[in-house]
């Protein structure tokens, strides 16, 4: 299995897979203990069957969205009339970071229900980090000072009056919309773990965190809000043989924000990294480093920033109690974030 996301009734998962002998990856739903297939043909996503004959399928989320990878673009696919947004996004966000210091994927074709992106070369960020046999830990401190300093100069440029009227456009994810998302997700494991004896102490500290979470997003005052990202992690990012300029993938999220809410989201991402043993201790030290260095470049209240963090925290609980192997440790992590000391993940796989 590759990844795994909560279905609408308890029991129900939707799936993505890999086969033998199969490239790429497989949509489907677990229904009544079996795997039911979404292939090409899925019916939600009707552009899908002719576009899976450019290349291979590397995202689907059955009847929700579709990433086919092709030569030297990737294809997305969403629902009829439904990629006007990411569109939208993509056009707006991208504005301010021309000719700036981060590469971004060039727009080659957009529909209603598919959006074509060129490909920008290099690897993550989050695989780069785990690769100590080409990736010297100077070179990966090189990394994360051209993204901290590529970062902070691009959401100055953003805020400034050449990009005021793209700025506004972009949809505001204030800190009440956070907590719809992460609401969302606690909403998910609520509904899965109901009356499962295992998950019992885990669903009483998951909703006495959510309101330590909720009293802080809203104690306030807020940070400005500016140009943000909307989903920034280590796979977003991406880094080549040389340094220099790194490359920024994902515009769909974008949006008007406080700045702790890419920074915050993008830190806890490194923290999980830590725990699942794919950072070590001082290459996780170096990029949270780089985080901190952004923020205090873009005077982000430190109660700003951890009241994002923990809202980040939780929601990656959530998430990842539906992603193999790293379920039962989602539940321990979950259980461990009122006392303090969040649990470690025990493999690395």
């Amino acid at each position: 299995m590759s990844r795994s996301w909560p279905g609408v009734a308890a029991g129900r998962y939707v799936l993505e897979v890999q086969s033998p002998g199969h490239p790429g990856v497989r949509g489907g739903f677990f229904r009544e203990g079996r795997f039911v297939p979404v292939d090409a043909d899925d019916s939600k996503l009707p552009a899908l069957a002719y576009e899976s004959s450019k290349g291979e399928t590397v995202v689907h989320r059955a009847h929700k969205r579709a990433v086919l990878r092709a030569g030297n673009t990737y294809i997305k696919v969403f629902r009829p009339d439904q990629s006007e947004a990411a569109i939208i996004n993509h056009v707006l966000a991208t504005a301010p970071l021309a000719g700036g210091r981060f590469r971004t994927p060039l727009m080659t074709a957009a529909r209603p229900d598919v959006l074509v992106l060129g490909r920008v070369a290099g690897r993550p960020y989050y695989e780069l980090g785990h690769d100590h046999a080409t990736v010297p830990d100077e070179f990966f401190a090189r990394m994360w000072a051209d993204w901290s300093l590529a970062w902070t100069e691009t959401v100055a440029r953003a805020g400034s009056s050449d990009f005021r009227a793209s700025l506004e456009q972009l949809p505001l994810h204030d800190a009440d919309e956070e907590l719809v998302k992460l609401r969302r997700w606690i909403d998910h494991w609520l509904l899965h773990s109901e009356g499962i004896s295992e998950a019992e102490q885990g669903r009483a500290a998951l909703l006495a965190h959510a309101n330590d979470v909720t009293a802080a997003l809203l104690a306030g005052p807020p940070d400005p809000l500016g140009w943000a990202h909307g989903d920034l992690h280590d796979k977003q990012i991406l880094g080549t043989d040389d340094a220099g300029t790194p490359g920024l993938l994902d515009f769909d999220e974008a949006c008007r924000a406080e700045a702790a809410l890419d920074l915050a989201n993008l830190d806890v991402h490194l923290e999980l990294r830590r725990r699942q043993n794919l950072l070590s201790g001082q290459r996780f030290a170096i990029a949270h480093a780089g985080v901190v260095s952004a923020a205090s470049r873009l005077h982000v209240s430190p109660d700003r920033f951890e009241a994002y963090a923990a809202s980040a925290r939780l929601r990656l609980a959530c998430m990842y109690s539906f992603r193999p192997p790293w379920g039962s440790w989602a539940v321990r992590y979950l259980m461990s974030l009122g006392r303090g000391q969040p649990e470690q993940a025990e493999t690395g796989t």
